[in-house]
């Protein structure tokens, strides 16, 4: 189901320009004298100006019976004068008529189109075309948005694991975790708290603000607070207003001369971990809390908070062995693996691909029975081999029509981009970066962007570059439709000791023959 994004957020987007052009068009098909666009709040329904073509718009609330009114039909023509009476004090001047459309996805309206002292209602069709194009407009440019803002964190983490592996201290450790946390949250501060199992008492462990390490081991008295509230229960806890909140607790803002004007809080869970290669855990307990304190442009949000529940998850695991410091790559992978999930929704023909890519190394890595070492490369090299599309600019990515000679060659840019983002990151084994470097190498040296030949290619990228080629051909793509998995596999052994290595390919194909591994034809319908 498709979230769709608040007002204020709406207008955070670069789509004046856009949406101004969409209102020149339909006040153009109108013939209408002037052209308003208002933007909703999709929860509370408060509609606000937003933009407008040939007005000028006065200070205060735009009058917004006519836009309520509107909402839940096709359009409203309005001729009355009376009913106009309120818009035409607030436009300063007459108001004859005015056409309404809502501007809609999915069912859901995101604004209305107000065409004041329209020439002619012949094409209202045209006009409701428009609005929903406009709908289209706004949702997409927030889902790209996000998308964008995904693959900026994602770099910032992976800078952060490539830190992590020089302490072996786990609440220097942690300490680094809560930077981490309050930069890619945009917060000013982050705290961990611990529960004391005696009292009750929500124990502050380790802030991310220096200024506040004197008052670490503070204690908040069971019952009081947001956090004891967490520790109680387990939810997660969103407060974009402490000051209006009974449940605020301001004794250790008082201590530490600091004020909390927003909060995020979230649950820390233990689990008890198997060592080895089958890992599981016990029934879960809570052991303390992550407080993430004073969201500095906006209010938190849904991304806010699955990764501060995904942090959260980190530093319980952190608390309870700091042997697994070692092991950070599968305590991340999770978090990874939602990131790049960003990356890939650059082309939104790409859903899942990394994930699915990864799995199908793995699994193809431990037909061949390769080493443990090296399946957790093939598990990061597969998540992380398209990495390198946060530098191919998206008019690319989510172009529908033919490629340019162009265009072609900043999409092999790629690998390339990909390995020069992490070859400094000591997190990363050498193997990772080859299959992020060579998983469009062929071996008859077709391929880019190294051009290698044979065994110049590593095991680790050919088993990536079929796995990739594999579920490429299994999913929709703008110039074709997707096989069907054993077509998939008559394509590669058609490649097969030309391109792609036909040991890896007989691995894979072992593994769909014994229904080990799902495959499912990923299909994308485009509107």
């Amino acid at each position: 189901m498709t979230v769709l994004p608040h007002r204020y957020q709406l207008q955070q987007l670069k789509t004046d320009n856009e949406l101004e052009t969409y209102l020149g068009v339909c006040r153009e098909i109108s013939e209408a004298q002037a052209a308003i666009c208002l933007l909703a709040n999709p929860e509370t329904m408060v509609f606000q100006y937003h933009c407008g073509v040939n007005v000028n718009p006065r200070i205060g609330k735009f009058p917004d019976e006519l836009a309520w009114e509107s909402m839940n039909l096709d359009y409203l023509l309005v001729e009355d004068g009376l009913a106009l009476r309120d818009l035409a004090r607030w436009l300063d001047q007459p108001v004859k008529n005015v056409l309404c459309v809502p501007v809609t996805d999915k069912e859901k309206t995101l604004g209305i189109i107000l065409l004041i002292n329209l020439g002619t209602t012949a094409k209202i069709g045209l006009v409701q075309k428009m609005a929903y194009l406009m709908g289209k407009q706004l949702v997409s440019g927030y889902q790209l948005q996000e998308s964008n803002r995904w693959s900026s964190r994602l770099q910032q983490l992976l800078e952060f694991i490539g830190n992590i592996s020089s302490s072996l201290d786990p609440d220097q450790i942690l300490r680094m975790l809560l930077e981490q946390v309050s930069l890619l949250l945009d917060a000013e501060a982050s705290s961990l708290f611990l529960s004391d199992e005696g009292s009750g008492d929500a124990v502050l462990h380790i802030s991310s603000r220096t200024d506040h390490r004197v008052v670490e081991n503070f204690r908040v008295p069971r019952g009081k607070g947001f956090i004891n509230q967490v520790l109680a229960s387990g939810e997660t806890i969103v407060v974009n207003d402490v000051n209006h909140d009974k449940r605020h607790f301001g004794g250790l803002d008082a201590i530490s001369n600091f004020e909390t004007h927003s909060l995020l809080a979230v649950s820390l869970r233990s689990h008890r971990i198997e060592m080895g290669r089958q890992r599981g855990s016990s029934r879960s307990r809570i052991i303390g809390g992550l407080e993430v304190i004073n969201k500095m442009n906006g209010e938190f949000n849904q991304m806010d908070i699955t990764l501060a529940e995904i942090f959260a998850g980190q530093a319980a695991t952190i608390l309870q062995t700091a042997t697994l410091y070692h092991e950070m790559d599968e305590l991340f992978m999770q978090l990874l693996e939602s990131l790049m999930n960003a990356v890939d929704a650059k082309d939104p023909y790409t859903k899942d691909h990394s994930r699915s890519v990864s799995e199908y190394a793995v699994a193809i890595g431990n037909e061949l029975n390769l080493p443990a070492e090296i399946i957790t490369q093939l598990r990061l090299g597969g998540l992380l081999h398209d990495v390198g599309k946060i530098g191919i600019p998206d008019k690319i990515l989510r172009k529908e029509d033919a490629l340019t000679r162009d265009e072609y060659h900043e999409i092999h840019r790629h690998p390339q981009i990909g390995y020069h983002i992490l070859e400094k990151v000591n997190f990363m084994g050498r193997d990772v970066l080859k299959a992020i470097i060579e998983h469009h190498e062929r071996l008859d040296g077709s391929g880019y962007p190294l051009g290698l030949r044979g065994n110049e290619i590593s095991l680790v990228g050919r088993i990536v570059a079929v796995a990739d080629a594999f579920h490429a051909m299994i999913s929709d793509r703008p110039y074709r439709l997707a096989k069907e998995p054993e077509e998939a596999f008559e394509q590669l052994y058609h490649d097969a000791d030309k391109m792609f290595d036909r040991h890896c390919i007989d691995a894979l194909h072992r593994i769909f023959d014994r229904g080990l591994l799902k495959f499912e034809v990923n299909r994308y319908l485009y509107k």
